[in-house]
């Protein structure tokens, strides 16, 4: 299948770690995103996983209710012509078949997964320290020895703080690109559990 993630809106620079992972997927796999927005990240994950021809669950994790505190008072919002769960619906519509939405948040989403259930995790949901904390905590019990969580905008101040203080040099940053506002700044961070 070829990939149409390039024509929607959002972000997606993780796209090297999201081929990666699906790369070594196995059937009976369990991928997390956490914090899917418009779909973008996530049609990217779904047409590799696909492409494998491997039979593994792909859960997108969101409330879709206005973006979160990150987005919801900017134009990426405000511009949106239908409320962000349909448009996010219409995006994925390609690669649905291969996506589970969970509209919830990402600590309640957690509650769902039984423990060492979950082979990668990716965490794009609020990124204030108290809820990269949050997640940290509702999701590490969920994940499989081996397993790979991962965390964008590490360069945000909460994000970076808090996979910092929970797996300190265990972390490999991934840094595209930076900028005086870290908002504008492109990196990724990810590891691998024992």
């Amino acid at each position: 299948m070829k990939h149409f993630y390039e024509s929607l809106p959002g972000w997606a620079s993780f796209g090297d770690l999201y081929t990666a992972m699906a790369a070594k997927a196995k059937h009976g796999m369990v991928f997390v995103e956490v914090g899917s927005w418009l779909g973008r990240s996530a049609s990217l994950m779904a047409v590799e996983l696909i492409n494998t021809g491997m039979n593994v669950e792909f859960c997108c994790v969101d409330p879709w209710i206005d973006g979160g505190p990150d987005l919801r008072d900017t134009t990426y919002f405000t511009d949106l012509k239908k409320p962000v769960y349909e448009t996010f619906i219409d995006n994925i519509r390609p690669v649905r078949h291969q996506i589970t939405p969970m509209r919830m948040t990402s600590v309640e989403a957690a509650t769902k997964f039984a423990d060492q259930s979950v082979d990668f995790l990716m965490l794009d949901g609020d990124h204030s320290y108290e809820a990269v904390k949050a997640d940290l905590d509702a999701w590490l019990p969920k994940m499989k020895p081996r397993g790979v969580i991962a965390g964008d905008d590490y360069l945000w101040p909460g994000v970076n703080r808090a996979f910092d203080e929970r797996f300190g040099d265990k972390l490999r940053p991934v840094i595209k690109s930076t900028h005086r506002d870290y908002k504008m700044s492109v990196a990724y961070c990810w590891t691998q559990l024992p």
